[in-house]
C-alpha cells in the first residue's frame, strides 16, 4: 500500500495537473463555466488554474499544508456548488453528469480533509 506521504504526493501531482489543464485547454473550460452561468470565465479558470497549481506545490512543502488543504476544499466545495448545479438541469444525462461531478468534488474535499487531520498528529 502506500504511505500517507506517497498518497499525499500523488495527490499534489494530480491537482498540480488539472491546474495545468486550465491554460492548456481554458477555451473548453471558458465553455463550461460559460454555460454554468459564471461571469468573467475567463478569468475565473485562470484563477482556478493558479489556485490548483499553488496548492499542488504547496503539498509538497509541510510548512504549508495547511493552506494547500484548506484551498483545494474550498476550491472543491465552491466550484461543486456553482458548476455542477444538478438540481437545475432537466432529467437525463445532463443531470446525471452534473450529479455525478458535484458528488466527485464533495467526496474528494472530504477524503482530503480526513488526510489533512491524520497527517497533522
Amino acid at each position: 500500500m502506500f504511505s500517507d506521504q506517497t498518497l499525499l504526493y500523488i495527490i499534489a501531482g494530480a491537482f498540480g495537473f488539472l491546474g495545468f489543464l486550465h491554460f492548456v485547454f481554458p477555451k473548453v473550460l471558458m465553455k463550461y463555466s460559460v454555460e454554468a452561468g459564471l461571469l468573467n470565465a475567463d478569468v475565473a479558470v485562470k484563477m482556478s488554474g493558479a489556485l490548483l497549481i499553488a496548492s499542488s506545490v504547496m503539498l509538497f512543502m509541510p510548512k504549508y499544508w495547511d493552506y494547500a488543504f484548506y484551498g483545494l476544499c474550498g476550491f472543491l466545495v465552491i466550484s461543486s456548488l456553482i458548476l455542477h448545479r444538478f438540481w437545475s438541469k432537466n432529467i437525463g444525462i445532463d443531470q446525471l453528469s452534473e450529479l455525478l461531478h458535484f458528488m466527485k468534488n464533495i467526496l474528494l474535499a472530504f477524503l482530503l480533509w480526513y488526510l489533512k487531520d491524520k497527517l497533522e498528529h
